[in-house]
């Protein structure tokens, strides 16, 4: 028994070279979730104040193709940055939910690319006049299921990452700034899906969503790209 537990012991990763391959595999993932740098470099194709970037990803747009890849990168990424933090969550339970949330985030990223929506309502008449008629079908309803997934694993691993940071003590400017990261993750994710609903269940357009949204990915980027650097130590004992 003895000389399997050795040999265990000499196969497995070692806790920092682990730790470093998860922190650069999270950073990938906050690379490929900033669907921006893709609305960039295709000349803005939609409106900014009334599109949301997931239309994209929709099947009548020509960078379809490219925003459900990134989606589905991501979102591969963030699973597989949970898996290779397990060792963690023995840790302390604060890091058990990041990772969790992780995944769940992760999960609705990839689920978002398989299940895109068909057109793109802010660029087409039709589709709009569909969504609103209930013609739209059960993509649409998929893709709506697998986007408030994905950000309530987005808001849940903000409110994750201050609770660790709190326990940690804050470890000076650079955890602050994770914190208001991490704080500015949750409230926006929290505040367009409260909008969302709301305007889902009464029929009204309360507020153009796509400045609020985009602002809201810029610090999911930001966040998954800076978050394991700040909290290294609750990741290396």
């Amino acid at each position: 028994m003895n000389r399997y537990a050795t040999l265990a012991r000499m196969m497995a990763v070692p806790a920092r070279l682990q730790y470093r391959l998860m922190r650069d595999v999270m950073v990938g993932a906050g690379v490929l979730y900033c669907s921006l740098l893709l609305e960039v470099a295709a000349g803005f194709p939609l409106n900014i104040h009334y599109s949301f970037l997931s239309e994209l990803g929709a099947k009548d747009q020509s960078t379809g193709p490219y925003a459900r890849a990134m989606d589905l990168g991501s979102g591969v990424l963030l699973v597989l940055a949970a898996i290779l933090g397990r060792p963690a969550i023995r840790i302390h339970r604060d890091v058990g939910g990041l990772l969790v949330s992780a995944a769940v985030f992760g999960v609705g990223t990839m689920s978002d690319a398989v299940f895109p929506m068909d057109c793109a309502p802010s660029l087409s008449q039709a589709c709009r006049d569909a969504e609103a008629n209930g013609q739209t079908g059960a993509a649409l309803i998929l893709h709506e299921t697998t986007s408030t997934l994905a950000g309530v694993g987005s808001v849940a691993m903000g409110i994750f990452a201050v609770l660790v940071l709190r326990r940690l003590g804050w470890g000076g400017v650079p955890a602050k700034a994770i914190a208001v990261l991490a704080g500015g993750v949750a409230v926006t994710q929290a505040w367009l899906g409260i909008e969302t609903g709301v305007e889902v269940l009464t029929g009204n357009d309360l507020h153009p969503p796509g400045i609020l949204q985009r602002v809201s990915v810029l610090l999911v980027c930001l966040l998954m790209a800076t978050l394991l650097p700040g909290l290294r130590q609750a990741f290396i004992k």
